[in-house]
């Protein structure tokens, strides 16, 4: 959805700042994703300023990811505040930062509730959620390029300023990111499809395999790792995120158990499956499939290493010296003390690179 010529309540409020933004930033929240903002943002030229605990504060300026503490209230005077606080306390922190001239986005993964609540302060406001994360938590593991080519989330309604959107837009191209405007509800359907449903299942995967067997997950192959990765997430932060939109997830999930039901009906009918597979194929080609779906048959290479630093660095650089491209990789733990890295790789070069490992003192098996 396109921004609207509509200006949100409280009527058009006064501009003698051109087109472009100044360069005063505010971030509430300097985490993994405020962080990174603050990171690239100071790399585009910007005055970076935070607001959160104060050892976080402390550990954000060290890293660079701000240029120096700031105050929720001093944050009312920047041109551009972002909130990146935990998704539950987004609506709190737009009702304190009401009222202020400051352009105002977020990068909350729910958007509904949020935009409401900042039209309801009529704010200037332009709701985002990038595209981009990590498993990882907190200010240190914040990085300058992580929206780099990501596709990035501009929730827009007919109350959207178009000046506002432009300016969160080019501030998002700054980033890196590739901004994408969408209805607020239908950003939550997508989401709740597209990632807060997989991180369920994920959980009840897990559950299902650890209640048939305590040993189950030691026998687990790579489809398993594949489609349960996501339940290693950070528990308190996905919590947040699944309540908040619960609304849409609960409309998800309904479809999800609909179709599971339907898939359960037709298990002995063989070519009710097959014809399922056939369209799910379909399907996930049309997102745009992956490198290894697109090239042909692949096989898996595993690799017992010992835990120790570099080893995986010594194996990736022995298949990009000698041309070889990796698809894939995951780790496969047995203990502490080993481990198997096993590569997705083109079939036809799996025993080239078999060859190669073992000449360089590695135990290389293809599996099929």
């Amino acid at each position: 959805m396109e921004p609207g010529d509509g200006r949100q309540q409280g009527g058009e409020r006064p501009r003698d700042r051109g087109d472009l933004l100044t360069r005063a930033l505010g971030i509430v929240g300097v985490g993994l994703v405020g962080g990174s903002v603050g990171l690239a943002a100071r790399g585009a030229g910007w005055e970076v300023v935070g607001v959160d605990r104060p050892e976080v504060l402390e550990r954000a300026v060290d890293l660079g990811a701000i240029d120096r503490p700031s105050t929720l209230k001093e944050v009312r005077g920047t041109d551009l505040v972002v909130l990146a606080a935990p998704i539950s306390k987004v609506t709190a922190l737009i009702s304190d930062l009401a009222p202020t001239d400051a352009l105002v986005t977020d990068v909350a993964s729910a958007k509904n509730a949020i935009v409401r609540e900042a039209e309801a302060n009529s704010l200037r406001f332009v709701g985002g959620h990038p595209m981009a994360g990590s498993q990882l938590a907190g200010v240190a593991n914040a990085k300058p390029d992580l929206f780099h080519g990501a596709r990035y989330f501009l929730t827009t309604t007919q109350n959207t300023d178009p000046n506002d959107y432009r300016e969160v837009s080019n501030f998002v191209r700054e980033l890196g990111a590739v901004p994408t405007a969408v209805d607020p509800e239908k950003h939550d359907l997508l989401m709740a499809a597209l990632s807060h449903l997989p991180h369920l299942m994920a959980a009840a995967l897990l559950k299902v395999a650890s209640d048939i067997s305590p040993e189950a997950l030691s026998f687990a192959g790579p489809s398993f790792r594949d489609l349960t990765r996501v339940g290693a997430s950070n528990p308190g932060l996905w919590s947040d995120i699944l309540a908040e939109n619960a609304p849409a997830l609960g409309e998800a999930l309904a479809h999800f158990a609909g179709a599971m039901a339907q898939l359960g009906s037709e298990i002995q009918d063989r070519k009710a499956i097959e014809n399922r597979f056939l369209a799910a194929r379909e399907a996930y080609d049309a997102l745009g499939g992956i490198l290894v779906e697109k090239s042909g048959e692949n096989a898996d290479v595993a690799i017992p290493v010992e835990n120790r630093p570099g080893v995986f660095a010594e194996v990736t650089t022995l298949m990009g010296s000698n041309g070889i491209n990796i698809h894939d990789l995951y780790v496969r733990h047995s203990n502490t003390e080993r481990a198997a890295l096993v590569l997705t790789l083109d079939a036809k070069a799996a025993p080239a690179a078999r060859a190669l490992l073992r000449e360089a003192g590695f135990g290389a098996e293809i599996q099929s």
